[in-house]
């Protein structure tokens, strides 16, 4: 079995087959802010309800560790290079123009994933998922 991240929330609302799970982030989110505001350590987050929440239910929420890989490396590892390919060939002319060619290269490439921000979010699997239901509201029986 694939390890990952995994924590639990509160359900908080439902909106048809969409739970939103509030949860504090953890040492393990580190300064990622993919889920929270600026300064914030709670944050809600819109997960598909496929464990059958109700409101108020304490439910475990998991993201493959292999997603956290390749989301890292996507967001990181793509400006890195960039920026890298930029300095080689802004060499070839001088030190001023590997400056401006590393961070020329570096920024396009964080605006194009800027662009691309849409298609990556409708993949499942970068998305966090309901894995259980861990305690079960009482208002609910």
């Amino acid at each position: 079995m694939e390890e990952g991240l995994c924590r639990t929330g509160k359900v908080v609302a439902l909106q048809g087959e969409i739970a939103v799970v509030h949860f504090v982030r953890s040492d393990a989110c580190g300064h990622c802010n993919a889920c929270f505001h600026l300064g914030s350590n709670e944050a809600d987050i819109e997960l598909v309800n496929t464990a059958g929440a109700k409101v108020g239910d304490i439910v475990s929420i998991e993201l493959k560790g292999r997603s956290m890989v390749r989301a890292s490396l996507i967001t990181y590892g793509l400006p890195l290079v960039g920026l890298l390919i930029g300095v080689l060939i802004g060499t070839q002319w001088g030190d001023l123009y590997g400056v401006a060619g590393g961070l020329l290269l570096c920024g396009g490439t964080y605006f194009i994933l800027r662009g691309l921000e849409p298609y990556f979010a409708k993949k499942a699997e970068f998305k966090p998922r309901i894995v259980e239901i861990v305690e079960r509201s009482s208002e609910n029986g």
